[in-house]
């Protein structure tokens, strides 16, 4: 949930602030945040409903999601430089 801060800026939850992150590092790869839903067998309307505020989800959900994102960008990783080697 977004809060105003004390100079009535709106601030976003560390839940926000950790879902923004997962889904800079999958864009940064070519995943959308759907992509890493779906790998992480979550929801994507549940995501989008956690990147909002409007629900705060499971640490172990946040987690979960986390490790689909690392997972997606290892087998990119493995893909480019097996693509490079030929």
């Amino acid at each position: 949930m977004r809060h105003l801060g004390v100079d009535n800026t709106i601030m976003e939850s560390t839940t926000q602030i950790a879902i923004r992150a997962i889904r800079e590092k999958a864009e940064r790869s070519g995943f959308t945040l759907s992509d890493v839903a779906y790998a992480a067998g979550i929801d994507k309307a549940q995501v989008s409903r956690w990147s909002t505020g409007k629900v705060v989800p499971l640490y172990s959900a946040v987690i979960k999601l986390q490790e689909a994102c690392d997972a997606l960008v290892e087998v990119r990783l493995a893909q480019l430089q097996k693509e490079s080697q030929q």
